[in-house]
């Protein structure tokens, strides 16, 4: 049997009676025949009936105040459970600001005399069981229920989900805590990097001022209060000379002067660019690529000799790199200066836009210009080598100088080979201008430059030929019109039109032919130009050089390889030989010297 209860709490109410009942909550429904919202103030001490929407009997601040008190009574009637309920179920936020109403795809609507009403009362139903209120934080929910039951076709499943918003109160707004952003140590982190360089102008760092917060109210028509902000670091960053300091109203911003990377000493912040460390491992401090053009020194001094001051793994890329200490296998350092007070890996990568200097090199070195201490079976490519001492490994460059050439060794250049002295054999001395790397490069480009040259000039030429050849075709006609028109000028008559057009086009043509004859002249002695680069850079081997002024033993081979033709001229010389260079008889080249 139905029974009629009046209550504030209707999830309690249901409650009792399914106690009373001996049956679960869940098998009992209700009928909501009337309800009331009552509110107090401190305008309204007593509780008094709301008879007009909140919004207009007080302003948002009040609404979101603890001042004010809501509650709402409702008349019920309980019964039984019957029949199938609608799908209709509702989520809201933490806050009970926002209370939406979510039909699945899939799901289908009874058929209902009136279905925007019957959507409203099951909405009213389930917002009850909740402990929402109704009737009060509903912005146009009778709006969207009649849409929504327009275009509804009662006992068919939705193709689509289903969500309305049917709650929404003046909810909290979360206060704002003060933080500390190092935007260039989220940048290092990512990358596994020790330091993240920056660039001026660059965003370095944030304080985000606290700022405070709004009480609200949810759905269910209780206060919700929002605590203080937190206000932990207000003085925790400053900065010196090389940041600039910007200030508004939710933050304090600090951006870099000149280009370098941070370093903060306990809130500090400075751009530096000089780092100085014991030891760079892949484990402490990774990779440490800033970038050149931060131009960044780095120190490293270790001590411990047993490892390695730049570990296995690590890549460097900075404007300098000085290492007190030996270099890892694995690792590449570039920058456009590396000093190696000790020792490189044989499976170590350098890279030295200008100048390295190395004690001991077993990696592999590309530089500009380089001096090494030691050579032992590393690797060398640079535009000036010097060394003092060579123990197999293997140079390329433009100009070399070894004050001791030992054993197993291979030097390439193109202009000159300076040689101390040599004191082992199986060394290989070699001129080959096309082992340098950017020589043939240039080679390449320009023999494509002629092809292509040559190609087009040669097309323009035929072209040009047979317009000129055409072009003399048409001299007997235009001597012809030349003449008809000085008739008629002496005798007084008008020329014809055509015949003066006809000449006009005839010179047009002609000047046109001269003016084309000139730039095809000027094309054969650009090509003419480049054809001589190219003689002139295949000549590198006739301006080579290998000097040592004291006598081969005959272990050290010689070998110059002509830059045109790759033929190789060898020499094993014995004796003294102070200059040995390639000499031209007649149209062939042989090895010869000069003691």
């Amino acid at each position: 049997m139905p029974v009629h209860k009046r209550s504030t709490q209707i999830a309690k109410t249901i409650m009792e009676f399914a106690t009373h009942q001996m049956i679960k909550p869940e098998e009992i429904d209700f009928d909501l025949l009337s309800f009331q919202t009552f509110y107090q103030s401190p305008k309204h001490l007593e509780w008094t009936l709301l008879d007009a929407p909140l919004e207009s009997l007080f302003e948002e601040k009040m609404i979101r105040s603890d001042l004010l008190r809501l509650h709402q009574e409702y008349e019920l009637r309980l019964r039984p459970l019957q029949g199938l309920q609608a799908p209709i179920t509702l989520s809201a936020n933490k806050t009970k600001s926002k209370i939406v109403a979510l039909i699945k795809e899939g799901a289908s609507l009874s058929c209902e005399e009136n279905l925007q009403e019957w959507l409203k009362n099951q909405i009213y139903k389930r917002k009850l069981r909740t402990g929402l209120m109704i009737g009060i934080f509903e912005p146009n929910l009778d709006l969207q229920l009649n849409a929504l039951a327009s275009r509804l076709t009662c006992n068919t499943p939705l193709d689509t989900e289903i969500r309305i918003v049917v709650g929404e109160s003046p909810g909290p707004i979360e206060p704002i805590h003060d933080a500390v952003v190092l935007h260039y140590d989220k940048k290092a982190k990512s990358d596994n990097q020790l330091l993240q360089g920056v660039d001026a102008d660059e965003l370095v760092a944030e304080y985000i001022k606290p700022k405070r917060g709004r009480n609200g109210r949810g759905c269910d028509g209780k206060f919700v209060e929002v605590l203080e902000p937190r206000n932990k670091y207000v003085s925790y960053l400053q900065c010196d000379s090389t940041l600039l300091r910007r200030e508004n109203d939710d933050s304090i911003s600090f951006f870099s002067k000149i280009s370098g990377y941070v370093k903060n000493e306990r809130g500090l912040l400075s751009i530096s660019k000089e780092l100085s460390i014991k030891a760079a491992s892949f484990r402490k401090t990774g990779s440490i690529d800033p970038g050149q053009e931060r131009e960044i020194i780095v120190n490293i001094a270790h001590k411990e000799s047993s490892e390695d001051a730049i570990g296995c793994g690590v890549n460097i890329n900075v404007k300098e790199v000085n290492v007190k200490g030996t270099v890892g296998a694995n690792t590449t350092v570039r920058a456009e200066a590396i000093n190696v007070g000790e020792q490189t890996h044989k499976k170590a990568q350098l890279e030295a836009l200008e100048h390295a200097n190395i004690k001991l090199h077993r990696g592999r070195l590309k530089a500009k210009t380089a001096k090494i201490e030691i050579l032992e079976t590393g690797s060398v490519i640079a535009d000036e080598v010097y060394v003092q001492k060579m123990l197999g490994g293997e140079i390329i460059a433009l100009r070399v100088v070894v004050d001791e050439l030992i054993s197993n060794a291979t030097v390439t250049a193109l202009e000159s080979i300076k040689i101390g002295a040599i004191f082992g054999g199986n060394n290989r001395l070699i001129i080959d201008a096309r082992a340098i790397e950017s020589y043939a490069q240039q080679i390449d480009v320009l023999k494509a430059e002629i092809k292509q040259m040559s190609g087009d000039l040669d097309a323009r030429k035929v072209a040009y030929s047979k317009k000129h050849a055409a072009h003399l075709a048409l001299a007997p006609r235009i001597k012809t019109f030349q003449k008809k028109l000085l008739a008629a000028q002496q005798s007084g008559t008008p020329a014809l039109k055509a015949d003066i057009i006809r000449i006009k086009q005839y010179k047009q043509a002609q000047g046109d032919l001269a003016a084309e004859a000139i730039l095809l002249t000027q094309s054969e002695c650009a090509l003419g130009e480049i054809e001589l680069r190219l003689a002139q850079l295949q000549e590198a081997d006739m301006h080579a050089v290998i000097e040592h002024q004291h006598a081969y033993d005959g272990q050290t081979k010689v070998l110059f390889i002509e830059t045109k033709t790759a033929k190789t001229h060898t020499l094993v010389p014995e004796g003294r030989r102070a200059r040995i260079f390639l000499q031209k008889e007649g149209d062939e080249k042989k090895i010869t010297w000069e003691n």
